[in-house]
């Protein structure tokens, strides 16, 4: 910021990082559904492989849920969808709650909902060994999802970014 409080644009490649390296995307559309409160993988993922320790991972995904209940619940209807370094069962980097959670005991019956659920996170991995990025899904309660319901298309993008 200027004095003046105007915004200036600095050049990345003066300072040495900010460079985008390499992208690699992934898409998947085979309908996964998971009915169990644990984490299950949603079928979407894609590795990259850091050229320095310094740099960074831009994730980007873009999900297509489905969650649906098995009956009458105060507590709504909502499932999680999770994003993680390695498999489900590794590091989790962000999670997000889908569905509905307006749901009352008498008008609960079967309540359903479509979301996309699009997660940003930029990693430091600290590693030139491959990386992989997952997308879990997982029930909660009475709550069930479903990733790529319908065989609907869910994408991720990594992007290595110079440290």
């Amino acid at each position: 910021i200027s004095d003046a409080g105007t915004l200036k644009r600095i050049d990345a490649s003066l300072v040495g990082g900010g460079k985008v390296l390499q992208v690699v995307t992934a898409t998947h559309s085979t309908t996964v559904t998971q009915t169990a409160s644990s984490y299950a993988t949603s079928g979407l993922s894609a590795a990259i492989t850091p050229a320095s320790t310094s740099n960074k991972v831009l994730v980007l995904t873009s999900s297509v849920v489905h969650t649906f209940g098995d009956g009458q619940d105060s507590s709504g209807r909502r499932a999680i969808v999770g994003l993680f370094r390695g498999t489900v069962s590794d590091t989790k980097l962000q999670e997000h709650y889908s569905g509905m959670n307006v749901a009352s005991a008498t008008t609960s019956t079967f309540p359903e909902s479509w979301n996309t659920v699009a997660f940003s996170h930029l990693d430091s991995p600290s590693t030139t060994s491959a990386q992989t990025y997952t997308v879990g899904i997982s029930g909660n309660g009475a709550c069930d999802i479903a990733a790529q319901p319908d065989s609907d298309m869910s994408t991720i993008t990594l992007l290595e970014i110079a440290g």
